[in-house]
């Protein structure tokens, strides 16, 4: 069975827009993130001990980046699984992704935060082009180890 082009498009596309999530948050490109949500958007952070942030329209993830600054001097998202249901100009999508978040310990330590985390969004075809319009992040596990420091700088 031939898949359909129009669908292999649109799925392709929506693996761009994840994976375009992932640069934005790395490279703190706060204007790119904003890009690649509709205006109305939510997007929900849920941690492992109960507590969360919410981001309500695309003006408001400019405060993602700050809190990303504030708290590890680098991150690096690798997106793994990506499974999206289309309907029309609507899709819904389960992402999986590993995540490292570097920071200094209490001793000063370089150290990641390695998380994996799901993605589960809800997308919107605005104008040609995939957006999310609502996703919430779900932290699955973490661990915390020391890094080597060397590459900090790059």
């Amino acid at each position: 069975m031939t898949p359909d082009p129009a669908t292999v498009a649109d799925r392709l596309a929506l693996r761009d827009l994840v994976e375009s999530y992932a640069a934005a948050v790395d490279a703190r490109d706060a204007d790119l993130l904003a890009s690649l949500f509709t205006p109305g958007a939510l997007l929900e952070v849920r941690r492992n001990d109960g507590t969360g942030s919410r981001y309500e329209g695309a003006a408001a993830l400019p405060k993602l980046i700050s809190a990303l600054e504030a708290n590890y001097q680098k991150t690096f998202h690798l997106v793994g699984n990506h499974r999206v249901t289309l309907d029309g100009d609507r899709a819904a999508g389960d992402t999986y992704c590993l995540a490292h978040h570097v920071f200094a310990d209490d001793e000063g330590v370089p150290s990641t935060m390695e998380m994996l985390v799901r993605y589960l969004d809800r997308y919107i075809r605005d104008d040609g082009d995939w957006l999310i319009d609502r996703r919430t992040v779900t932290y699955l596990w973490t661990r915390v180890t020391p890094v080597d420091a060397a590459g900090l700088g790059r």
